[in-house]
């Protein structure tokens, strides 16, 4: 056996039976950012034979504080410089590795294959678009998501009829913030990302209490945990949706604009509460934070031009897609960036 791996190899329940299970374990990652590049690092450590990365953006500077795998004056996508850095951690590990983002039209070609799929994104959009690709194509799932101090963790198999996120998240909320509007503590997102690997490894090797059918849920500020038994609840069909004409390229939603009130739109939109965003531009118009897709649709009409913005560019981004797919009629657009682009 691999010096490499005589400190796990001697563990009760690893052995070489186990180290040859990982061996030829094959796990997808979606999602490179603060969960999934140290979670894909451990993984490759631990032997892991095959890991597939999954992400279309970039490093910036605002992730560094919880991604320090990165730099932003090195060339290269996430999944490139992560993919460089696990190659040099450990050689004997295949990596496969795709830089352009999940959607309906590639998700099943990109998980198909996998044993375990780990869930590291930060919109829920794609959660749930990964969570039922996972459910039809019987895959088992890591879920993990962080914000603020907190973070949450939860392991579906992915059975005939067994529990999956949509008992737990029936439908995707574009109106949840993400880490870029709520913020994150790094420290929080690090060990939800080692509770997460952690998961991957006992349920890869049969070990241990995974939570399966379980939320974990993480509190950063006391170091707590607690699990809640889920239910089976959700009784909707899973589908896939069918890739929809202007809502699956990133580039057609996203608009660069110099100001949050370009020429050109009936009305622009802001995403931001009150609190964030007391005074708002002339003519913008704030979306309720509470219903923003039912807000939005009330408001427009077919075939005139409308801009979105918030934050950080990801929010207003989801919402516009899901507008675009609801009413493909809408002429809806979102600022790239947000707020802190300009």
């Amino acid at each position: 056996m691999d010096q490499r791996y005589s400190r796990q190899t001697i563990l009760d329940g690893v052995g070489e039976e186990g180290q040859a299970r990982l061996t030829v374990a094959r796990v997808v990652i979606v999602g490179c950012g603060g969960l999934g590049s140290p979670a894909a690092a451990y993984l490759a450590a631990a032997g892991v034979g095959t890991i597939r990365l999954i992400d279309g953006d970039t490093p910036e500077l605002s992730n560094l504080h919880r991604q320090v795998f990165y730099s932003t004056d090195r060339p290269g996508t996430k999944v490139q410089q992560l993919a460089d850095h696990l190659r040099r951690l450990n050689p004997t590990v295949k990596i496969q590795t795709h830089d352009k983002p999940l959607d309906e039209a590639n998700v099943r070609s990109r998980l198909r294959g996998g044993d375990l799929v780990l869930d590291c994104t930060d919109d829920a959009r794609t959660k749930h678009l990964i969570n039922d690709a996972c459910v039809l194509l019987q895959l088992p799932l890591v879920y993990a998501a962080a914000q603020g101090f907190a973070g949450y963790l939860a392991v579906f198999e992915n059975r005939a009829g067994g529990v999956h996120l949509r008992d737990v998240y029936p439908e995707p909320d574009p109106s949840l913030p993400d880490c870029a509007t709520a913020g994150v503590l790094p420290t929080a997102v690090g060990i939800v990302a080692m509770l997460q690997a952690n998961a991957a490894l006992c349920y890869l090797l049969q070990i241990g209490n995974p939570p399966i059918d379980q939320l974990l849920t993480y509190n950063a500020l006391d170091n707590s945990q607690h699990r809640v038994r889920l239910q089976k609840s959700y009784e909707g069909e899973i589908t896939l949706p069918a890739p929809s004409r202007g809502s699956r390229t990133r580039a057609d939603l996203e608009v660069v604009a110099e100001s949050l009130t370009p020429v050109g739109y009936t009305t622009v939109f802001s995403m931001l509460s009150e609190e964030r965003e007391p005074t708002l531009p002339e003519g913008v118009v704030r979306l309720d934070t509470r219903d923003p897709l039912g807000d939005s649709l009330s408001q427009m009409r077919d075939g005139e031009p409308y801009l979105l913005y918030c934050n950080s560019g990801k929010l207003s981004l989801v919402l516009a897609a899901q507008l675009r797919k609801t009413r493909p009629e809408l002429q809806v657009y979102s600022l790239k960036g947000g707020i802190k682009a300009l």
